[in-house]
């Protein structure tokens, strides 16, 4: 790693995520990008205290699945669910789940829950982000022509803000990143307490 980042190792980032990884490129620093592959995730919450505990937990799954092999290295993970009305929406498993998922989200303000995990051999640290986000109620033939446009089976909640979703979404309490995935300004500023030090 370049001397100027304060850290003699890499930052492995342990993520499935095309838009993680994207937003980590924003932070300048040198990464490498490894798939966790398998890992333990719990998906059932009911309260925003249960909630906070399961991407806690789910992102620290992932950093643990991938730091045996580097344990000289900074691991970061990420895990990403909305809750709303005291239940989780996470990743759809088909299209007709996720059409129910943002016919229900539009009509109650909701809740993105980011979970990251920073593990650096018996170091283990974690932050957990919330943004609030308020959604115009859509029709059922609005969210048959956003469909038609966007494949969104890859994101929590079956919605992404960064697309064409983001002209449901009229307002937003909290980090705009968190949304995406990664809340970039937590995670700077967790960086430094490793020494690594983003621009």
């Amino acid at each position: 790693m370049n001397k100027k980042h304060g850290h003699k190792s890499i930052v492995i980032l342990a993520s499935n995520s095309p838009r993680r990884r994207e937003l980590f490129s924003y932070l300048g620093i040198p990464f490498r990008v490894v798939c966790p592959g398998h890992s333990e995730e719990i998906n059932r919450a009911r309260t925003f205290q249960e909630v906070r505990r399961v991407v806690r937990e789910n992102a620290l799954n992932k950093a643990r699945t991938v730091s045996p092999m580097f344990r000289d290295h900074l691991v970061i993970s990420a895990d990403t669910v909305v809750f709303s009305q005291g239940r989780l929406f996470p990743k759809p498993r088909d299209e007709k789940e996720a059409k129910k998922f943002l016919w229900l989200l539009s009509r109650n303000p909701h809740y993105v829950y980011t979970g990251v995990a920073f593990v650096m051999g018996d170091r283990e640290e974690t932050i957990v982000e919330k943004t609030k986000v308020f959604m115009h109620p859509l029709t059922k033939r609005e969210i048959e022509h956003y469909f038609s446009r966007e494949k969104a089976l890859d994101k929590a909640g079956g919605f992404g803000i960064q697309g064409f979703a983001g002209a449901f979404i009229y307002r937003i309490e909290g980090c705009f990143y968190n949304v995406i995935g990664l809340p970039l300004a937590r995670v700077r500023l967790l960086l430094k307490q490793f020494g690594i030090f983003a621009f």
